[in-house]
């Protein structure tokens, strides 16, 4: 952990601080006061502007699941890079129905990036989006969208569908992963929706 004076940098606080008692023992003329002052608002300026300009560069990127009808089966997986750096952005759905891993088929070129084999590449603060539908994991796992929808119950509603989703991302020619925390969600069959378990 980094030491902080001040709610400052260690090292900025010294320096303010030095700046400061020059200022003062350099004599009782209030011009070499102000210089000094000056002096340490243009460090204090520089080092923010610094830690700004380290942000953007920092990859940083999330997901949203939305639903592409209401009340339907059809998500889009919308990605959004919130950096200045090109990256290329990984998910694994970690699916399962009533318990039971379930992988997602799905006739989409794009069914590799549900099971992390596949990346999105999304450009700086720019959105990428792909879709997938519950009825083609469901069917993985044997069942049906209406049987789920039929056995639908307060008891069952987190074990019928749930996923715990990953999400990874890395700056586009480096193989520096940055993970996300994993997002759990459940289908919930009786209200035809997604709902986040946090």
């Amino acid at each position: 952990m980094k030491r902080k004076i001040f709610g400052l940098p260690a090292w900025l606080a010294a320096a303010l601080i030095l700046v400061v008692v020059l200022g003062v023992i350099s004599g009782n003329r209030a011009n070499n006061l102000i210089h000094f002052l000056t002096l340490a608002a243009v460090i204090c300026y520089a080092y923010y502007t610094y830690v700004i300009a380290k942000d953007a560069w920092t990859p940083s990127a999330s997901f949203v699941l939305v639903p592409i009808e209401k009340k339907g089966h059809r998500f889009a997986f919308l990605i959004k890079n919130h950096s200045k750096v090109s990256l290329q952005c990984w998910c694994k759905l970690n699916a399962s129905v009533y318990g039971k891993p379930a992988q997602l088929e799905s006739p989409h070129n794009d069914k590799d990036f549900y099971g992390g084999k596949t990346a999105f590449d999304v450009q700086p603060f720019g959105v990428a989006n792909g879709v997938f539908d519950i009825s083609d994991i469901v069917k993985s796992a044997g069942y049906t969208v209406e049987e789920l929808e039929r056995d639908a119950s307060s008891q069952n509603v987190r074990s019928q569908l749930y996923l715990n989703i990953e999400f990874w991302y890395n700056p586009v020619g480096t193989t520096d992963e940055v993970k996300n925390p994993k997002q759990p969600h459940y289908f919930d069959f009786r209200n035809k929706m997604m709902i986040t378990d946090f």
